[in-house]
Formats: structure tokens, sequence, C-alpha cells
């Protein structure tokens, strides 16, 4: 009988802390949210930086692996 009565107060409380966090949380950014924005730009700055870099990297392996093979081709035709 007490488990139900928790239960019946729980809904209710839960319901009312959501609505008072939510008034909360649009009024002001605050300087910890203005600062946990600004680390999350500069992450998916960093982010694009790393992906440009794996791009790039990408390439010269694909060219040099291109060479190697046309190396390997020239090697092959004069041992012929």
């Amino acid at each position: 009988m007490k488990m139900m009565n928790r239960k019946r107060l729980a809904i209710p409380a839960a319901a009312l802390l959501t609505l008072t966090l939510a008034a909360c949380g649009d009024s002001d950014d605050g300087a910890a949210e203005q600062m946990g924005q600004k680390i999350d730009r500069a992450a998916e700055r960093a982010g694009d930086k790393v992906e440009a870099v794996k791009n790039s990297v990408s390439d010269a392996l694909e060219k040099a692996g291109d060479r190697v093979e046309e190396v390997g081709d020239r090697v092959e035709n004069r041992t012929d």
C-alpha cells in the first residue's frame, strides 16, 4: 500500500520538476552555457580539420600506391 502512494506522488513530482527546469532553462544563457557552446564549436572545427587531413593523407597514399604500381610495371616489363 505504501508503494502505491509513493508511485502516486512520484509522477506529479517528476512533472513539476520537469516544468520547473524547462521554465528556467531558456531565459538567459549563462557563462557556463556560452563556454559550452564555444567548446562545441571548437570541437566541430577540430573535427573538420582532422577530416581534411585524413582526406589529404588518403589522397597522398593513393598517389603513392599508383606510383609504386607504375614502377612495378616498368620493372616487370624490363625483366620479360
